[in-house]
């Protein structure tokens, strides 16, 4: 048998001593894995968010210069029209 020390006792006992048990521990580590997790998924789904906004953002400012272009066009086409008629 062994022969403790003061400090060995100390430590065996202070091992002893849990004041939390293992599943209560296993369940708080699980917990904090499982809001990591739905961080990370909202993190990622904001990023989602923005490329989706960005893109939106330069196909309709896209559509919104080539309308532009049209009416400009037709503006100018009519123009030429009325002169013509008017000749």
């Amino acid at each position: 048998m062994p022969v403790r020390t003061s400090e060995a006792r100390r430590i065996h006992s202070l091992l002893g001593q849990r004041r939390v048990s293992d599943v209560v521990m296993a369940a708080i580590l699980s917990v904090a894995l499982l809001a990591r997790l739905v961080g990370f998924a909202v993190h990622v789904l904001w990023i989602a968010a923005i490329v989706a906004l960005a893109l939106a953002l330069a196909l309709g400012l896209g559509y919104v210069v080539a309308n532009a272009r049209q009416d400009r066009r037709e503006a100018i086409d009519r123009r030429r029209e009325d002169e013509e008629r008017s000749a």
